[in-house]
């Protein structure tokens, strides 16, 4: 029940968010708005606000919402548009205009996700140490002076707080050297001029224990006999220092035998891992387990970080950027070879997401309502037909040909939209009921 009451509080929240945009910008536009709804279906709750006596309707069905904008084409027979209101109907509106109410749906999204993050920036959260794992005796990093264990503060004049600051910061000046590289060592504040920064110097939690936290029933890791808690140690021999190389081992390694040994009570354990163990499982690389670093590792190197006002609007419009790039490579590549739709999630997995978050405390009930916030926003974007994006796509082409699409074109391109759609949804349904309701 507390989940259900959760998934509503959530769509709530985004869907009304969403659909408050659409309303307010056809408010400043002058277009009549006729209801304002939250859900679909049959109208659990109405009143009427306003001068135009906008109906404002809670629904039973809470998957959604939309704004009804008086418009001559959508009229029923019996409605009877008064004269005085024709100059507000949605269809007499000049481009510019309809262009904007249904593009400020999916903007207030974005610009809630963004306020959310700038917000919980300020707010402060416990992040990792900057901290150097590792710097090879032969590396230039090591000759300069740097090493391992050492936190560091600035780059060039940029503050590094957290380890997400420094590995932002070495991602985006690859190649490149330093003009001033400020750390700490031992409590003393030292520094080292011109230095170019090796891919061989790691950073932190390099080196740390790396524990399983999970496993998937029926997965090869349980036919292995992992257990939680195992540390894993090395792979053919290779001692695994991170989890990202520990992923590449295991695909590396794929259809193929090898040597895991792992730490189990103090104790290790040699595992041979046949290749016979991968038959029927060749396309997705996957052992089935959930890895974490040693939290005990983490903790002592963590640290509390609070943003300056600046520092937080450019880290939210990075971090924006970021998961925008992100949303629409993993919906492209749902269509190619390497996608796969059972990554997709309807209402359960949301709900899901939404009561663990909601559970987890407020600061991550508040990420969470940021992610779905400017997830809902960049979908709609989306050029296809029935999204605010597909209405976007054709004012952009009534824009440069001079006229609108043809109604027999609108047609068609609506019936693909809700087609497309359709099976989308239905995949996600179909995906949410094999995890959450078949306990797969």
């Amino acid at each position: 029940m507390i989940s259900f009451l959760i998934f509503i509080l959530t769509i709530g929240i985004v869907v009304g968010i969403h659909e408050f945009g659409h309303f307010q910008m056809a408010r400043w536009c002058d277009v009549k708005v006729l209801k304002f709804s939250i859900g679909f279906g049959r109208p659990l709750f109405t009143f009427f606000l306003g001068k135009d006596q906008t109906a404002f309707v809670l629904s039973a069905i809470p998957l959604g919402g939309y704004v009804k904008l008086l418009d001559e084409n959508e009229k029923l027979v019996e409605e009877q548009i008064k004269k005085r209101d024709l100059s507000r109907a949605f269809n007499r509106q000049p481009l510019f205009k309809r262009f904007l109410i249904i593009l400020a749906g999916p903007l207030i999204n974005i610009l809630l996700a963004i306020f959310l993050f700038c917000f919980l920036y300020m707010y402060g959260s416990t992040q990792i140490k900057p901290l150097i794992s590792d710097v090879p005796m032969m590396s230039e990093a090591y000759k300069k002076g740097l090493r391992a264990g050492d936190e560091i503060m600035a780059i060039d004049g940029e503050r590094i707080k957290s380890l997400e600051d420094l590995v932002t910061y070495l991602n985006t000046h690859q190649q490149q050297e330093f003009q001033h590289l400020k750390f700490r060592r031992e409590g003393q504040v030292l520094g080292i001029k011109n230095i170019l920064w090796d891919e061989e110097v790691k950073t932190f939690p390099y080196g740390v224990p790396i524990l399983i936290q999970a496993i998937e029933p029926g997965s090869i890791a349980e036919k292995l006999g992992l257990k939680i808690n195992d540390q894993i140690l090395m792979i053919d021999q290779m001692p695994v220092k991170n989890i990202a190389d520990l992923v590449s081992s295991i695909q590396n390694h794929w259809l193929k035998s090898y040597e895991l040994i792992i730490k189990r009570e103090s104790i290790s354990y040699y595992i041979h891992v046949d290749k016979s163990f991968f038959e029927g499982k060749v396309e997705k690389k996957i052992m089935g387990v959930s890895l974490a670093y040693d939290k005990s590792a983490i903790k002592a190197n963590s640290v509390e970080v609070k943003r300056t006002f600046i520092e937080s609007i450019k880290k939210s419009l990075v971090q924006t950027f970021h998961f925008f790039y992100l949303t629409i490579n993993t919906f492209k590549n749902l269509f190619t070879p390497q996608g796969n739709f059972k990554d997709l999630g309807g209402p359960l997995a949301i709900a899901n997401m939404a009561t663990s978050s909601f559970l987890a405390g407020g600061f991550f009930y508040l990420q969470f309502i940021g992610l779905i916030s400017l997830n809902i926003g960049i979908l709609n974007l989306l050029p296809i037909p029935l999204l605010d994006g597909g209405h976007l796509a054709f004012y952009l082409f009534e824009f440069f040909s001079g006229k609108p699409l043809s109604n027999q074109k609108m047609v068609i391109s609506q019936r693909f939209g809700i087609l497309f759609l359709s099976l989308l949804t239905f995949i996600a349904l179909y995906n949410d009921a094999y995890r959450y309701l078949l306990g797969s």
